[in-house]
């Protein structure tokens, strides 16, 4: 899943980014203070399909996506997808975008059916350009489950969201109110090969020096792939702007952004410091790795000109020692679903990204309908069923029957599906549960009032244990644990790891909603311009200070580039940001 998460004041969470994940361009959460088809607005018809008992034209409807690598499309014939066919009359297509492409798709204003983006950077472009469309008057008729799961996101959304129009136009996914009890295998994260990190004796991961020595151990051993090609220790790419820079350290430095890439803030935390000026920063943090990763020769050489897609193909291959999170390192697990050889997260650093409360859901992928779309009565049945209880069952555990059944009252997956989910691979991949959590409207933990069970049937521990693929059990052996998220929950009861909950330990429900829905800082035109200008900026330094060939060239880099950072208006954004921070904590009740 490519999880990139919720941008209000309450705790970041990256879907991801992150990661979640997955996973955006930013990669920031909530945090109190987280083949591309091109896009037309012609959608296909023709195709039959049965709904309610009906037979009726089967609408394709397209999704802008801000982000490359997605997989959704790969598997149109998957079990999720017909039955979303099945039950709606839609056909759901991905159209991939980089930031560059998906604003030069604005700028033209023929959108896709539906567009997912940060709602905190376009709701002022796509509301004040007429490129997407309200969603009130259908909601009666067609919104009925997100009416009654997430009523308070509505309200959120006409009070914050609608560029002072009062109105519905937009809807976050991975609304979860509460924090959940299990520890699904965790998906962001140092991510590294696991039976060549267990060969050298899984050494403890307290520093990124800590990795990049456990790392330069793996390439001495593995200097080269089965196939002959080479192995690098450390990569990244450079098509999600700053992402490569602040994402990977937040294990280690417990920082996160909110709404802007240029501050940051301790998860919980609510005073932020500035990315780029602040040397304890994420941003310093990755140079001070990625450079040192350079001098001692692990550095892949394209890591500063690569692409995504470029990425996740050297990943797949086996090329790259460990990244950032396990949906970053293509498809090596799934042609790998045998014994001990993939990528799994490893324990590593301050904190662990377990997931955690998003009452607003992840903000950095929020849906709005587009005004190009010829059928935006679809679009909001569409979404209706990603915030409907049988919808996120559906997407997260299949379809009911077939994968799970009705048990003495109670939901419960299959055997066969757990022994799927357990074999992993192309074929657990191919049936599309769980397959981008960014397109499921509920958490993973949402209580499905209906028969009182998690919308997820995967986070029971019978089933966290029955499930585990051989890459999780054999880690998870190895710790003494019987599924992979237990390994971590065993850390954080021993207090040698924080999640992004453990900032709201002790708090009752109504002041965990409270403090998770704070609204997060709108910039300016002006400083939104002076962020442009400072990422484009911190970008081409970037790759001159990790290129530093020893200490003493990347110290004289680093002073020339924070003075750089300063003149571009670095301090003064950051003064701006806390400034609002206060303003909006005070206005919702909080002044602590």
């Amino acid at each position: 899943m490519r999880k990139k998460a919720a941008k209000t004041l309450a705790v970041p969470m990256m879907a991801a980014a992150l990661m979640l994940s997955a996973c955006t361009n930013n990669g920031a959460g909530s945090n109190e203070g987280g083949t591309n088809p091109e896009p037309s607005a012609a959608n296909q018809g023709g195709e039959q399909s049965a709904s309610e008992g009906t037979k009726e034209e089967l609408v394709t409807l397209r999704v802008l996506v801000m982000e490359t690598g997605t997989k959704w499309n790969k598997y149109p014939d998957s079990a999720v997808a017909k039955d979303i066919a099945e039950k709606i009359g839609v056909k759901i297509e991905y159209v991939e975008a980089d930031e560059n492409k998906f604003n030069v798709l604005l700028a033209g204003g023929d959108l896709p059916d539906i567009v997912r983006a940060d709602v905190n950077k376009f709701e002022k472009q796509l509301i004040e350009g007429d490129l997407i469309i309200p969603m009130d008057d259908m909601l009666a008729e067609h919104g009925k489950d997100i009416t009654a799961n997430i009523g308070t996101v509505v309200e959120y959304s006409k009070k914050n969201w609608s560029n002072d129009t009062g109105k519905l136009y937009f809807l976050p996914p991975q609304v979860q109110p509460k924090p959940g009890t299990a520890i699904s295998p965790i998906t962001i994260g140092p991510t590294i090969r696991w039976d060549w990190y267990k060969e050298i004796g899984a050494p403890e991961i307290n520093t990124m020096d800590d990795l990049l020595n456990a790392v330069e151990q793996i390439v001495k051993n593995h200097p080269k792939t089965e196939d002959g090609k080479p192995v690098y220790g450390v990569s990244m790419w450079q098509d999600w702007g700053l992402w490569p820079y602040l994402i990977p350290p937040i294990t280690f430095t417990e920082l996160t952004g909110v709404t802007s890439d240029l501050t940051a803030t301790t998860v919980g935390g609510s005073k932020f410091i500035s990315t780029l000026t602040d040397e304890s920063s994420n941003f310093w943090t990755a140079m001070e790795f990625y450079n040192k990763a350079h001098r001692r020769g692990l550095l892949d050489p394209d890591s500063l000109t690569m692409k995504n897609n470029d990425y996740m193909a050297k990943a797949t291959a086996g090329q790259i020692v460990v990244g950032p999170a396990t949906w970053a390192m293509g498809d090596f697990n799934a042609q790998h679903p045998e014994g001990d050889q993939g990528y799994i997260v490893v324990p590593a650093g301050k904190l662990a990204w377990t997931g955690g409360v998003n009452p607003l859901g992840w903000q950095d992928k929020t849906y709005a309908i587009s005004k190009s779309s010829k059928h935006p009565e679809k679009a909001m049945q569409f979404l209706n069923y990603i915030y409907s209880y049988e919808g996120a069952r559906t997407m997260y555990n299949g379809v009911e029957g077939t994968h799970w059944t009705m048990v003495d009252g109670k939901p419960t997956l299959t055997e066969e599906t757990l022994a799927l989910k357990a074999k992993g691979g192309t074929d657990f991949e191919a049936s599309a549960l769980s397959l981008d959590r960014n397109l499921i409207g509920l958490g993973n933990a949402v209580i499905n009032a209906n028969d009182n069970q998690p919308v997820d049937l995967f986070t029971s521990e019978e089933a966290l244990a029955k499930a585990a693929t051989p890459l999780e059990k054999d880690f998870a052996a190895h710790y003494g644990a019987e599924y992979s998220g237990q390994v971590f929950k065993k850390l954080i009861e021993e207090g040698k790891l924080n999640t992004w909950t453990t900032w709201m330990n002790g708090m009752s429900d109504d002041e965990i909603l409270k403090r998770n829905t704070v609204p997060g800082v709108t910039l300016t035109e002006e400083q939104k311009k002076t962020e442009a200008a400072l990422k484009e900026l911190a970008a081409r330094q970037a790759a001159k200070i990790i290129l530093s060939k020893d200490e003493a060239e990347f110290e004289k880099n680093k002073q020339e580039a924070i003075e750089a950072f300063k003149k571009g208006g670095a301090e003064e954004f950051t003064k701006f940001y806390n400034e609002e921070v206060a303003k909006l904590r005070a206005a919702h009740g909080l002044t602590d």
